[in-house]
């Protein structure tokens, strides 16, 4: 069972139960990486898998990319909501021993700009140490999330 939250800041939140199915075909997907890239990559997959599962019961299908264009939709998330939601899912991964080449890391924020603070969600790589950022809030709803070094998500990466 898994926390997400909507409405900026956390606003609304929901339990979201993960059926037996949904976590194995996680398992299988994160199975199927033979090294870090691929699990990078196997993650993006399983991130929207699990939002598709929290759409069928929550308005999140609604939120869009960065903050402008979902102000005043119900399912809107911001880089906060974002945030909570992929740590949690990972941590979740992790506790089930799924993540094999990465390991959950501190969330991280930058504010390039003093009213721009932006936050998400740091990952590890557990052979060569590199941190990686994986970021769902500059995409619409049903997109892949970005992954980027943490370096260059610091300088203000935006796609």
């Amino acid at each position: 069972m898994l926390t997400l939250c909507y409405h900026y800041g956390c606003d609304r939140s929901s339990a979201i139960d993960l059926q037996p199915d949904a976590l194995i075909w996680f398992e299988q997907r994160l199975r199927q990486a033979d090294n870090a890239a691929d699990e990078r990559a196997a993650l993006q997959d399983v991130v929207l898998a699990y939002y598709q599962i929290a759409a069928q019961v929550l308005p999140i299908a609604e939120d869009q990319g960065g903050n402008q264009e979902d102000a005043r939709m119900l399912g809107r998330m911001d880089c906060l909501d974002h945030t909570h939601n992929l740590h949690g899912l990972l941590a979740l991964l992790q506790d089930h021993q799924l993540l094999r080449f990465h390991q959950l890391s501190a969330d991280v924020f930058r504010a390039p700009l003093l009213f721009n603070e932006h936050h998400a969600v740091a990952l590890q790589d557990t052979d060569n140490g590199q941190i990686w950022v994986m970021d769902s809030w500059f995409r619409h709803f049903g997109a892949p999330p970005v992954v980027v070094p943490l370096a260059l998500w610091k300088e203000g990466f935006s796609p």
